[in-house]
């Protein structure tokens, strides 16, 4: 009743000329508790399979080709839907998203996280859009997956992600215009951009977080044979200078004792080294902040030029390769949750205070009936921690 009731409010502010963008900035999203001396937030990335339907085989393998021979323009998100890898990893992806869910609540629960920041890939594999069917996916792969304990009352800070730009802007729209409203958890500011800004605030520390969408760096997402070209990237590209500079425009102003850099793609890796992210990281290294990043489905830590990269993108589906398999390939990669056979599935925390943020890993047990993918002795404590103390400049 509260969704439908929010959009049924939206329909009539249409009619009345108003627009969403200013309906955004009337609204009040649920925020985390202000004033403690520990803040407790999760990390968390690349997770949303669920509610995906891939398009059927004979199309893929059969109909597709044909029209392409024909050369017919085929829509990105339908090239996407078809893509094989995708395709074989959804009804795995789909379970272990919720058996990740359930064990970030039981952690969670027992830390008493009061927030999550999202690293994007929302929802896989094309995103979603303001249609019934991008609702239905909205309300099962999000609000209904992440609604009990403490993921209640709990705010996300949201960020977007590759598959959540497939759509172009219809899908960014309902990921930033219209997801707030229909649930105050989600939060993504009130301009309906894709890049934005927030504070958490303690007792006596306060945290800045700078919310970029890392789509708009990468050149290779405008070539014809990308799936990610789209009139919204090919603008976001043009214009990426904006988030640069706002990048750099809210670090300056800002007094915080941290600051953080909110994005999806990794500049440090151990897959693929976004180096045309390099603008945004030198601003990040000028003010002694931390980098937040998905992309990669496993978890890991990275830490070059004074710089700590904390990867959490294991929410949904575990990829051992995009960790290397474990094996780090330099001394910046100080941590990978992957092994030879595979990459845990789990996420981040991170204890804010004034003297020290705490960052823990936490790697699910991958246990099944036939064996132990990524065995973990007690997954309820952290597989790997460390501490940053240099405050932000």
């Amino acid at each position: 009743m509260r969704s439908w009731s929010r959009l049924s409010f939206l329909a009539l502010l249409v009619l009345e000329e108003l627009t969403l963008a200013e309906y955004v900035r009337t609204k009040k999203s649920t925020v985390a508790p202000v004033g403690a001396e520990v803040l407790t937030v999760g990390v968390i990335g690349d997770y949303g399979w669920t509610g995906w339907s891939p398009s059927p085989p004979h199309f893929c393998l059969e109909v597709l080709p044909e029209l392409q021979a024909a050369g017919l323009v085929i829509p990105n998100e339908v090239l996407n839907d078809c893509d094989p890898g995708d395709i074989s990893f959804i009804n795995n992806a789909t379970a272990l998203q919720l058996d990740t869910s359930t064990y970030i609540g039981q952690v969670c629960a027992v830390k008493n996280c009061t927030a999550f920041v999202s690293v994007g890939d929302n929802f896989y594999d094309s995103g979603i859009d303001f249609t019934t069917g991008g609702i239905q996916r909205f309300q099962e792969a999000w609000v209904g997956m992440y609604s009990q304990g403490i993921f209640d009352t709990a705010p996300w800070y949201q960020c977007l992600g590759n598959h959540d730009i497939v759509k172009g802007q219809s899908g960014v729209d309902f990921q930033t215009k219209v997801a707030p409203i229909y649930d105050p958890r989600w939060n993504f500011g009130t301009q309906g951009l894709p890049y934005w800004t927030y504070d958490l605030m303690g007792k006596d520390w306060t945290a800045t977080f700078v919310v970029v969408d890392s789509d708009c760096f990468l050149s290779s997402y405008l070539k014809n044979t990308s799936v990610y070209v789209n009139p919204y990237t090919e603008a976001c590209y043009a214009d990426r200078q904006t988030q640069i500079n706002f990048l750099a425009n809210t670090f300056a102003k800002s007094t915080a004792t941290w600051k953080f850099l909110q994005l999806h793609h990794g500049y440090m890796s151990s897959a693929t080294n976004e180096t045309e992210l390099a603008p945004l990281v030198e601003i990040v290294a000028q003010h002694n902040g931390v980098v937040l990043n998905g992309h990669d489905h496993c978890l890991g830590h990275y830490y070059s030029n004074n710089t700590n990269f904390i990867l959490s993108g294991a929410a949904g589906y575990p990829q051992a390769g995009d960790c290397n398999y474990g094996i780090p390939l330099g001394p910046y990669a100080k941590f990978l949750g992957a092994n030879p056979m595979s990459a845990a599935n789990g996420f981040v925390t991170m204890d804010i205070s004034k003297q020290f943020i705490n960052v823990e890993y936490y790697l699910r047990d991958m246990q099944f009936e036939d064996g132990d993918l990524y065995p973990v002795p007690y997954d309820l404590h952290p597989s790997y921690s460390f501490q940053i103390t240099q405050h932000a400049t």
